[in-house]
């Protein structure tokens, strides 16, 4: 399974397996009842033909023969917002997807949210991420903590993002949004 991206695949037995990106792990997935797995994502053999293929993150990627890049495309009805997509189960910043159940989105000034533990965490474990790719908890200190933000936690990483000025009524009811989602998903 070679040139894979991290994420949940089928290991060739049926179960849905951890993929770290260089080899399987020994984590296993339950996903339950009424879960659409997406299992021709990666095939065993990546694909050798350029083409758009569903990643098995939630959308279809282009593959230039060799590896995945960074163009995507969605179901079409996707719902966006500071450069965070949730398309069905999933949601997506820049290359970065994860099964949208759990997650807990916030708004909230920078210092604040550097202070929700699950926030601290994910920064101080490495797995902090903004649209441009990993963030390391020093740049992240250098933003200016008045500033707001909109976070999203999950078990393993947080990713933050910035609304634009002025435009907290909207950035508000998208986290509401996808908490709420996230808990529907959770629960199903």
């Amino acid at each position: 399974m070679a040139a894979a991206e991290p994420g949940w695949y089928d290991d060739g037995t049926g179960a849905m397996r951890w993929w770290d990106g260089s080899r399987w792990t020994e984590h296993y997935a339950d996903f339950g009842f009424g879960v659409e797995l997406r299992t021709g994502a990666v095939p065993a053999s990546s694909p050798t033909a350029p083409g758009w293929y569903d990643d098995g993150r939630g959308r279809t990627r282009w593959w230039d023969g060799r590896r995945w890049t960074a163009q995507s495309r969605f179901s079409g009805g996707e719902d966006s917002y500071a450069g965070v997509v949730v398309d069905g189960r999933w949601i997506h910043l820049g290359e970065l997807s994860q099964p949208i159940a759990g997650v807990v989105a916030v708004v909230d000034s920078l210092e604040r949210i550097g202070k929700r533990p699950g926030f601290s965490r994910a920064a101080h474990a490495k797995a902090l991420f903004d649209p441009r790719g990993r963030l390391t908890w020093h740049q992240f200190s250098r933003f200016d903590g008045r500033a707001l933000g909109l976070a999203i936690e999950s078990a393993d990483q947080a990713w933050i993002t910035f609304p634009p000025p002025g435009d907290e009524a909207k950035a508000r009811q998208f986290a509401g949004w996808i908490t709420a989602s996230a808990e529907h998903y959770r629960n199903r």
